[in-house]
């Protein structure tokens, strides 16, 4: 029986939207997913992620059928694995996060203060500012495709991983008809809102091996975050090639350098 990888997305970003990467892990890994976080009302969108957290949890229990998972994910999906590791290790084996928005230090706290008060400077602390002006429908997913790709969060995509975007981010508008987006846009910005920021206090270090992806032009590693991490956590980190999006961007790259982490995680544990 191959390893069990479970999978939790960026915010934005379906998890089908991965399904290179995923058909890349599959000559080792068996890969079950978390589709979507944020519309399900089940797991309403809470400060610190807690309810999103408890969402990815629910989806190991229900699919791993006991089996431990090595947790993978990309953005908000690596935070969340992060936790559920943190509030359930006897579901993991080791976590992989890639490009993790882990706030660290005095940025967290004045994050957690801006969020306290309610403050509007959490918008330009984050990239809702970004989601709120962005745009949600278009008139067909060829329209879509042809505005999209020119811009920068897309126009490095792998070619796959841009059509897989196309088919699975954006889902038919019934009321406007055209096309919309699968997770909107609100949904999207109340995420990026109440990302954690608790981690100025004293946390407990994970009780599964974990390590680290920064990527080289995202924008955490500038912050030093990767290195508050591994101090603070004993987690280790590594630098990739490309942007926040370099999953989608390089993802035979990606996921040889997923496999390898296995690996090294396994040795270290």
């Amino acid at each position: 029986m191959k390893p069990l990888i479970h999978f939790a997305h960026a915010n934005g970003v379906p998890s089908k939207v991965y399904q290179k990467l995923f058909d890349l892990l599959s000559d080792e890994y068996d890969v079950i997913y978390v589709p979507l976080l944020g519309p399900d009302k089940r797991y309403p969108i809470d400060n610190h992620w807690e309810s999103l957290t408890q969402h990815a949890i629910d989806s190991i229990v229900r699919q791993a059928n006991g089996r431990k998972v090595i947790g993978l994910g990309h953005s908000l999906g690596a935070v969340l694995s992060f936790q559920a590791a943190l509030a359930r290790p006897e579901l993991f084996e080791q976590v992989i996060m890639l490009d993790p928005p882990l706030i660290m230090g005095k940025e967290s706290l004045a994050l957690h203060i801006a969020k306290t008060l309610k403050l509007k400077a959490v918008d330009q602390m984050s990239p809702a500012s970004l989601s709120l002006r962005r745009r949600d429908h278009w008139e067909s997913r060829e329209q879509a495709a042809e505005l999209l790709r020119a811009k920068g969060f897309y126009q490095y995509f792998d070619a796959d991983c841009f059509q897989a975007y196309i088919d699975h981010a954006l889902m038919d508008d019934r009321v406007r008809g055209g096309v919309e987006l699968t997770i909107s846009k609100m949904d999207e910005v109340k995420i990026f809102r109440t990302n954690p920021s608790l981690w100025w206090l004293p946390q407990p270090k994970p009780a599964v091996p974990a390590h680290y992806v920064a990527a080289e032009n995202g924008p955490f590693i500038g912050h030093g975050f990767p290195q508050m991490v591994k101090k603070k956590f004993g987690i280790p980190y590594t630098v990739a090639q490309g942007s926040h999006m370099f999953p989608l961007e390089q993802p035979a790259e990606t996921v040889k350098l997923i496999k390898d982490l296995i690996k090294l995680n396994n040795v270290r544990s």
